[in-house]
């Protein structure tokens, strides 16, 4: 029985009611949760969209594309709907296609839902863009389809090369470091009452640095010491060049300041080219006097110790660098030496070598290891001399090649 303070109900209002669907009912139930995934699934697009990866969706198994985000069709330079129309071929290479096409044929078989692929895409301008491409199968609404999301792998294909290129570049530095340094001498000559030996350490795989002793027919060996300025490629292949030259020279030209004008006038054009010179000095020694003939060309001044005097004199001569000029005249010096002498020939990538705060190895420091050590053995004073020019650069790495040459009259 109706209440009386109900008012009456109108036919739609009862059947409304009864089965739901009314406007109300609608808004109340199914239209808030409709808008919600709706909202969700515009967000999962927007998502999709901004991604930097390009993402196909393929229909299983034509294979055909029905849907492509934003990213692909800006990457690949093509409309969203141009991609519609397209084959898998269009857009895949051959053996991409052909990769996908085994997925979707024997995948499920072989119990393989995906197979990712290194491979390029063919953009709409002809051209091609190479990415790393994931393709898996995947089942909606009892459907089943590909989707392939493929990331622009340019930037690592541009390292990829530059790593071989810089392997390859290594491997070819490393050849040239075994050839140079298979130039100098295996091992020195033997004097009648005199100790000789020398080394040389490029700065980087290669450098201009070069040390190298002749023995001549009467008994006296010739010795020279330079640096082609640099210690690149170029540096090494200069000084590849004054080596073929001055070993062919050495033995029809007897004076050390001959050589050093005769060489300057042979490389000078070369020189003046690449825009290198050449620091030298050149040594002949006779042990028969004890005489030493020398002759500078530029090049920093050896040492001499002399137990007698308890201290180091610097041989120096008259001589400009290699390279500036032709004509060039290069003075002579002589001396006689004495018993526990000791001549250190070197390049100025000893005394030039910098501690951490700036300063510079010196000559006087390299006087006081020669001076400390000259009682023993000439590759006691060299060992000496590079132990104490590491301990002085520290955690520094090497800057400048290093040669040495030292002999002592016993």
């Amino acid at each position: 029985m109706k209440k009386p303070s109900e008012p009456p109900k109108t036919w739609d209002e009862e059947r409304e009611k009864i089965i739901g669907l009314g406007e109300r009912s609608m808004r109340k139930t199914y239209y808030p949760e409709l808008q919600r995934k709706l909202d969700e699934l515009e967000r999962f697009r927007a998502l999709l969209d901004q991604s930097n990866d390009c993402i196909f969706l393929l229909k299983i198994p034509s294979l055909a594309f029905i849907d492509v985000n934003e990213s692909a069709c800006r990457q690949l330079g093509c409309a969203r709907q141009g991609f519609l129309s397209f084959s898998l071929e269009d857009v895949f290479p051959e053996d991409a296609a052909t990769r996908v096409r085994e997925l979707v044929a024997f995948g499920h078989v072989e119990g393989k839902d995906q197979d990712t692929i290194t491979t390029s895409l063919r953009t709409c301008a002809g051209g091609w863009l190479p990415v790393e491409m994931t393709i898996r199968l995947v089942i909606f609404n009892k459907e089943m389809y590909g989707v392939a999301v493929a990331r622009d792998i340019t930037e690592r294909k541009r390292a990829e090369k530059v790593l071989l290129e810089n392997s390859l570049i290594l491997r070819d530095m490393q050849l040239a470091r075994h050839i140079q340094l298979s130039l100098l001498p295996a091992a020195p000559p033997e004097l009648p009452g005199a100790e000789l030996t020398g080394l040389c350490i490029p700065a980087a795989h290669v450098g201009g640095d070069y040390f190298d002793y002749f023995r001549r027919e009467d008994g006296a060996v010739n010795m020279v010491i330079a640096d082609v300025s640099g210690h690149s490629i170029g540096a090494a292949l200069m000084m590849v060049e004054a080596r073929s030259v001055l070993r062919a020279r050495v033995h029809f030209v007897t004076a050390p300041g001959d050589i050093l004008a005769s060489l300057n006038d042979l490389l000078n054009a070369d020189l003046s080219q690449s825009g290198l010179f050449i620091t030298l000095f050149y040594v002949r020694y006779d042990p028969a006097t004890r005489i030493v003939t020398y002759a500078n060309g530029g090049h920093v001044p050896p040492l001499l110790f002399r137990p007698s005097e308890g201290g180091c004199r610097q041989l120096d001569a008259e001589g400009l660098v290699l390279g500036i000029r032709e004509g060039i005249v290069f003075e002579e010096k002589q001396l006689r030496m004495g018993e526990g002498d000791v001549l250190l020939l070197y390049t100025d990538g000893i005394t030039e070598t910098e501690s951490s705060a700036g300063e510079l190895f010196g000559v006087e420091r390299l006087c006081a290891v020669v001076a400390a050590h000259a009682a023993g053995s000439p590759q006691g004073v060299i060992d000496a001399v590079l132990r104490e020019v590491a301990s002085f650069r520290g955690d520094t790495p090497q800057a400048d090649d290093v040669a040495m040459i030292a002999m002592k009259v016993g």
